[in-house]
């Protein structure tokens, strides 16, 4: 029997014991409108029903490949997942994230069009008082490395995911390990593309206190049910978002643009990324964020 011919596109979520919600993300993916795919789940170690749920979707492109030990952070699980993967193109979701039905067909228009390495859309962030915003927005549509833009976004090449050696572990990241790749990106030279259209909506589990330790999925079973019967619900979020940020631009003062841009300026020559500082002046050291992450998420410190 020949094997199968790769995707277009190989899509890798990390996970660990977070089945409940797990399972509306590899739905919000089998919703896509561009079926040239293969979900990779990769398993961090998981010891609950990750590989039942899986298996349920009853979908020949969804495969799990679970760890046999955990490392604690997304890194090297997708480390893991970009060896299986078989893509011309990587992609990633996050868990606890939704990707809307046009997020490939979107971001493969995007990177051919433009010859970009990496493009991205902005994410609709929903907050649990529900403030929503957008995270990964520029001006431009030119990658700045102050955005903060979480894998779930992304479309990568493959072979420049290659030559920048994948995903650094959180102990030698000033930051989030998503963002260290991308500074890395950028500071290579990699041209990076934001897609003015928002494709991906994300309930953080970080703003979120100990979601693991009570599996609470309510949020994303309300919110999948409502991506798929409310023709308006993108647009409607959108314009609160729109709606709110305007009242802020109108009552808030100027920024001291000049002052920021020479701060970025050092950071860059000490090769710590924009996001890094607030962190290296909170933690005093780096992995400090995702140390706190877990403890935040209910699970225990990493050794």
């Amino acid at each position: 029997m020949a094997p199968l011919a790769p995707p277009l596109v190989s899509i890798i979520t990390a996970t660990y014991n977070r089945s409940n919600v797990l399972r509306y993300a590899i739905e919000s993916v089998r919703r896509s409108t561009m079926p040239d795919w293969e979900h990779l789940v990769i398993g961090d170690g998981c010891t609950d029903d990750t590989a039942e749920v899986v298996a349920g979707a009853g979908d020949p492109r969804v495969s799990f490949h679970n760890l046999p030990e955990n490392f604690g952070e997304q890194s090297a699980p997708n480390n893991a997942g970009f060896e299986r993967a078989r893509g011309q193109y990587v992609a990633y979701l996050n868990h606890d994230d939704l990707w809307f039905p046009d997020h490939l067909e979107t971001l493969v228009a995007a990177i051919r069009d433009t010859g970009a390495d990496l493009v991205y859309t902005p994410i609709l962030a929903l907050a649990p008082d529900g403030a929503d915003y957008l995270l990964g927005a520029v001006a431009g549509e030119r990658y700045d490395p102050a955005a903060a833009v979480p894998a779930s976004s992304w479309l990568v090449r493959r072979e420049a995911l290659a030559e920048l050696g994948g995903w650094r572990p959180y102990h030698r990241c000033y930051t989030y390990p998503s963002h260290d790749l991308l500074w890395r990106a950028w500071r290579a030279g990699r041209a990076i593309r934001m897609v003015p259209r928002v494709t991906v909506l994300a309930i953080l589990s970080g703003t979120r206190a100990g979601v693991y330790a009570t599996r609470e999925s309510h949020e994303h079973e309300a919110i999948f049910a409502r991506m798929g019967r409310e023709p308006g619900f993108r647009e409607a979020r959108l314009a609160r978002v729109a709606i709110a940020a305007a009242a802020r631009a109108a009552a808030g003062p100027a920024g001291l643009r000049g002052l920021r841009a020479g701060l970025r300026r050092v950071l860059t020559a000490l090769d710590v990324p924009p996001s890094g500082l607030r962190l290296l002046l909170r933690y005093r050291k780096k992995g400090g964020i995702i140390h706190d992450l877990r403890r935040r998420r209910g699970l225990g410190p990493l050794r």
